[in-house]
């Protein structure tokens, strides 16, 4: 028998309780064969020489947004810029200058808490921009800021206009619009630049998981595709596919569509579906390189714009956030999805919002029962202690992100003060307590590199002052995010039969001290056995 590859002068840590490490791993047909002694004598066809590098299982980020993230590397990025708002001006000025009278001025990246809480002025946005309609995608996604042009040509300047259920658009006191619009009210805006085309979309993927390569990243979730505010066109699943089948999709993805691109379906009465997507597809469909994943469903917003959903009010403020809809409207949407087979991935945040993620999980697992993979709640952020035995109990994993510790992490301890503080972004309280830890970044809106969530993880101090172990961080990244998925027995381990996807390091996140795990170096990313970073 002859291997396809073998990766030689490894210090491979497997993550397999049951064989934890080697020096040497064959493949064969993109799987593990064997390592060691069981493939010494086997000859391959290609021989990776690691030279001693440390090897791991592929990364896999369990909640990003991989083709928004693409489309940002190619647009006017407005992040952290050392001038402050007179720099955003005139980068927006100089943006829009080369563009066509009609072309629509788009810029990303913003973030409020980067220039001292301030937003652009609605006004010097009107007169930079020469007429021409804008949007600018805050960092976080869940609001944009726009000048009037846009607004105008999305109606909200029409008499009787109301605000959309879940969003708003933000006015001064004497009620004229900031140029803010949050949550839903971004789809008024957006859906007169969308659809992308489906040739943009595959340039985009291309570009971010070409980037994901460099990083280690081998599998990854896009937490939001088709639909919504947080789709980019209904042909999403399409674009992917494209990308695969011409080789420029370069890492493993799972798609969640938004609950908003279901639809109502006449099946059997007895088959009990009455929303979905045509032909019944659902969760699971796919192969190893694009796969359906749960379908994703927002019940509250995010905490840097206060539209995440508490228990009790933000600090200093008269709001607790809200929910994106009534909360007989989410229960109903979701358990419809539930009954079509749909595992569920709960966007919720606040405290409040949990409270109904776990309510409305609980009641879906009653009537349909426990799925193969567990439904999740993303992001996670703000978890009581007595919840954290509730997600425990109803077998729900969870896709907190620890690299927003360092981008707004103040902002957060802020808005909701000392005494919520201990509860945000957990890691170690989850896992004491039994709750499956996904490691993911939501990139574009933190920092999307696995090995700096990881030390973000292992620098995190709790009440207690405990952290969370670099191996457990790791295991985070690898093992619980792979069972998130329901794809544990493809990934998340080197182990015989699983798919060779791998990343070859200077050094194992665990033999370096906490504050060195982001500098270590990716020497390569392998999937299925191929070099391709």
């Amino acid at each position: 028998m002859q291997l396809d590859a073998k990766l030689v002068d490894a210090r491979i840590t497997t993550l397999d309780e049951e064989r934890p490490t080697a020096t040497t791993m064959g493949i064969v047909h993109g799987r593990i064969l064997g390592f060691d002694e069981d493939i010494a004598d086997l000859p391959a066809r290609t021989v990776i020489d690691a030279g001693g590098a440390a090897a791991v299982p592929g990364f896999f980020d369990a909640h990003c947004h991989t083709a928004w993230f693409g489309l940002t590397l190619a647009a006017l990025d407005l992040t952290r810029l050392p001038g402050g708002l007179p720099e955003v001006y005139r980068r927006i000025e100089e943006h829009a200058a080369g563009l066509g009278p009609s072309e629509w001025v788009n810029a990303t990246g913003y973030a409020h808490r980067d220039y001292d809480d301030q937003y652009p002025d609605i006004e010097i946005l009107d007169r930079i921009s020469g007429g021409r309609p804008l949007f600018i995608r805050q960092t976080s996604g869940h609001a944009a800021i726009v000048n009037t042009e846009a607004l105008r040509r999305a109606g909200v300047l029409e008499p009787g206009f109301e605000d959309p259920d879940g969003g708003r658009i933000v006015r001064d006191a004497a009620g004229r619009p900031t140029g803010l619009v949050e949550e839903t009210a971004q789809e008024l805006i957006q859906q007169l630049i969308r659809p992308y085309a489906k040739d943009e979309m595959v340039a985009a993927i291309e570009r971010a998981t070409r980037h994901y390569a460099g990083e280690g990243i081998t599998s990854f979730t896009d937490a939001g595709i088709a639909a919504g505010w947080i789709g980019h066109t209904p042909v999403e699943l399409a674009a992917y596919q494209q990308a695969a089948d011409s080789g420029r999709l370069h890492a493993r993805a799972e798609l969640m569509p938004s609950i908003d691109a279901l639809h109502p379906v006449t099946a059997h009465a007895d088959d009990g579906i009455t929303s979905g997507l045509d032909l019944g597809l659902r969760t699971g469909l796919g192969d190893d390189m694009v796969r359906i994943g749960p379908v994703k469903v927002f019940m509250d917003g995010a905490l840097s714009g206060e539209t995440a959903a508490l228990t009790s009010n933000y600090t200093g403020r008269d709001h607790a956030g809200y929910l994106q809809a009534p909360r007989e409207e989410l229960r109903r949407k979701v358990l419809e999805a539930a009954a079509a087979d749909w595992s569920l991935a709960l966007h919720a945040i606040g405290d409040l919002a949990i409270d109904e993620a776990i309510s409305i999980i609980a009641e879906a697992q009653r009537r349909y029962g426990r799925r193969d993979r567990p439904h999740r709640i993303e992001h996670a952020a703000v978890v009581r202690p007595e919840q954290l035995a509730l997600l425990a109990r109803e077998g729900i994993a969870v896709t907190p992100q620890a690299a927003f510790f360092e981008s707004i992490g103040d902002g957060m301890a802020a808005c909701l003060g000392p005494d919520r503080v201990p509860w945000l972004y957990r890691g170690r309280s989850f896992l004491q307590a039994g709750v499956l830890l996904a490691g993911s970044s939501d990139r574009p809106c933190a920092e999307g590199n696995p090995l700096r969530g990881m030390q973000a993880y292992a620098e995190r101090l709790t009440r207690s002052g405990a952290v969370l172990a670099a191996d457990e961080a790791l295991r985070a990244y690898t093992i619980g995010s792979a069972t998130a998925a329901g794809q544990q027995a493809d990934k998340g381990t080197l182990t015989a039969g699983k798919l060779a996807d791998f990343v070859l390091l200077s050094e194992a996140p665990m033999d370096v001290a906490p504050d060195e795990i982001a500098g270590l170096e990716v020497l390569g990313t392998a999937r299925g056995g191929q070099l391709y970073g």
